[in-house]
């Protein structure tokens, strides 16, 4: 660097020509936007504390709490989201033991009455002789004429009018802890007991017709409201964890500056990481060497999991894109003497990665002479595949049956290959992967290719970056597979980071470089590198010393786990830090 001067001449943004790359589906991404901002700071007066399994009331923009001191004495409190304004309760009629939004008015229990009170003022409007049947906290809910109270495993109806008892129905599963309406025909089961499960009940059926797990503190669970089909609010001074959840293809998303869905809605990407990224190519000269030409593959720009901004690139140099989106910067170094170096910074970028989760609709078939007419390189039987192997075609049989729905036959693909245990291998084929069961994650890749290209399901190998967000140097280290579907364009296939066998969903948040259609990169001979030489100009290699090294600094980040931890353990701390990262 020192003996010459680095010129940045090409700049894009996101308005340029090519911030959309060649084969990515043009669609939006919406940020999706809490209702409203939490105080990370909330606190009651007087050091006031909830108990655990007493639930909140959320009636329109304000949420009730019982709170006791340390003389245990029982306030009641209003909370506005709007103005984060606390506001005490005038109430003298005892602990309250459960509290539901019925008919208009909030039905407060106490041991010993039911208490009917106006929404705004908690003015008692009506009582009732209705007694609890426990000295703690029960939930109970009203849904149109009928209340519901949990009674051990038991859901009490009653006619909200009389109070008459008209009914019982089991509840489907044990140690429900909560109780909570979620819509005029449903209410959720929640129970801490088995990792945070919620059950939806149908009240009409009597049964469970879905099961969600919801990612939060399990304490924290117990302070959880629903604000519509899609919507849900934590508020727990226990834990501090405040805020509101987006409910996406039965998973539960938290909403913060980082939370997008795609315009057609069958994506969201979140927990974004943005770095400032730069490539470093360090030359040494072995001997005196002409001017030399150089390939950097540089990451794809825009994709529906990573974003590129601000871009810079070193002069002299030419850009390329070819026709899978790949990006290519040739360039330029002017003639070295016998040991002299070069620390050349060939390019600059504000990068941004989000974990990415596809919602595939179960109608979606197979068109194979569609694909085939628009996607034949990644259809194309080839050595690492082998689409007609015997091997190849059982195991293809064994999976799919008569299956016809690309949701099932990627299921399928996705649980199996995510079955295979790592070794690390030596880029076998196909069939001989299948035979033997275990492979690396190019062979990971070439199984997935091979059973869905001989479906119709075009596939294509991603070069990437699995990340290891300690480092402060990313490289090329993982491969993993993306197949296109209509509609949607190239979705990932990530058998080897979580959540693993679920297509479309990757949490790794990679940095992609190249998308082919074969191992092999166009401008790179023999492939698996980011940097060569010319292949005009390959006879120099043995000249010159060439390291390229790609530096991140950026903000935001999350201290996931060295790859060189054992997986075990990477799991146990991952996931009490809040990620999950598995060794590829």
């Amino acid at each position: 660097m020192k003996h010459w001067i680095l010129g940045f001449l090409i700049v894009f943004t996101s308005g340029s020509l090519l911030a959309m790359e060649r084969g990515e589906v043009p669609f939006e991404w919406k940020q999706i936007g809490a209702n409203y901002e939490y105080d990370p700071n909330f606190s009651f007066p007087d050091a006031e504390s909830v108990e655990l399994f007493e639930s909140l009331l959320q009636v329109k923009s304000q949420l009730y709490f019982q709170t006791k001191n340390k003389d245990k004495e029982f306030h009641l409190y209003q909370y506005d989201l709007p103005t984060k304004k606390i506001t005490p309760i005038s109430w003298d009629k005892g602990r309250v033991l459960g509290w539901a939004l019925c008919s208009g008015s909030v039905y407060v229990q106490t041991k010993q009455k039911l208490y009917a009170v106006s929404l705004d003022s908690f003015v008692i409007q009506k009582e009732y002789n209705l007694t609890s049947k426990s000295n703690g906290w029960k939930d109970f809910v009203c849904v149109k004429d009928k209340m519901f109270r949990s009674d051990k495993d038991q859901l009490e109806v009653l006619d909200v009018n009389s109070f008459e008892k008209i009914s019982e129905l089991p509840l489907p599963m044990k140690s429900v802890q909560r109780i909570i309406k979620h819509s005029d025909s449903e209410i959720l089961l929640v129970s801490s007991f088995a990792g945070n499960t919620i059950q939806v009940f149908s009240l009409e059926e009597g049964t469970t017709t879905k099961e969600w797990k919801f990612p939060t503190n399990h304490r924290a669970l117990f302070k959880m409201v629903s604000l519509g089909s899609d919507r849900f609010l934590i508020f727990d001074p226990i834990t501090k964890i405040y805020g509101e959840w987006f409910f996406f293809d039965e998973h539960f998303f938290p909403i913060g500056d980082g939370l997008f869905m795609r315009s057609d809605e069958k994506a969201v990407r979140f927990s974004p990481i943005k770095s400032n990224l730069e490539y470093q190519l360090d030359l040494t000269s072995m001997s005196d060497i002409p001017e030399s030409n150089f390939h950097v593959i540089l990451p794809k720009k825009d994709t529906y999991a990573q974003e590129l901004r601000e871009e810079s690139f070193y002069s002299p140099s030419t850009f390329s894109l070819d026709d899978f989106g790949n990006r290519t910067l040739t360039v330029k170094v002017p003639p070295m003497k016998e040991g002299e170096s070069k620390v050349i910074s060939v390019y600059r970028g504000k990068l941004t990665r989000y974990k990415i989760h596809w919602k595939l609709g179960p109608g979606l078939i197979v068109n194979r002479e569609e694909n085939e007419s628009k996607h034949p390189n990644e259809l194309r039987d080839d050595w690492f595949v082998k689409l007609e192997d015997p091997i190849v075609v059982t195991k293809r049989n064994e999976l799919f049956q008569d299956k016809t729905s690309i949701k099932e036959l990627l299921m399928e693909t996705s649980q199996y290959v995510s079955s295979i245990p790592y070794k690390s291998g030596k880029f076998e084929s196909a069939p001989n992967v299948i035979q033997k069961n275990n492979g690396g994650c190019t062979e990971h890749s070439y199984v997935t290719m091979s059973l869905l290209r001989g479906k119709g399901i075009p596939a294509r190998l991603v070069w990437n970056y699995l990340p290891t967000e300690t480092s402060i140097e990313m490289s090329f280290n993982h491969k993993y597979v993306e197949v296109w579907i209509d509609g949607y364009g190239w979705i990932p296939m990530e058998p080897l980071s979580p959540p693993k066998s679920k297509p479309g969903v990757t949490y790794a948040r990679h940095l992609v470089f190249a998308v082919l259609p074969t191992p092999t990169h166009p401008k790179i001979s023999g492939g698996d590198r980011l940097v060569q030489l010319t292949k005009d100009q390959l006879s120099l290699g043995k000249k010159i010393k060439m390291k390229l090294s790609i530096l991140k600094q950026g903000e935001g980040e999350t201290s996931e786990e060295s790859l060189e931890i054992q997986p075990n353990q990477m799991r146990n701390r991952a996931i009490q830090s809040g990620e999950e990262v598995v060794v590829p």
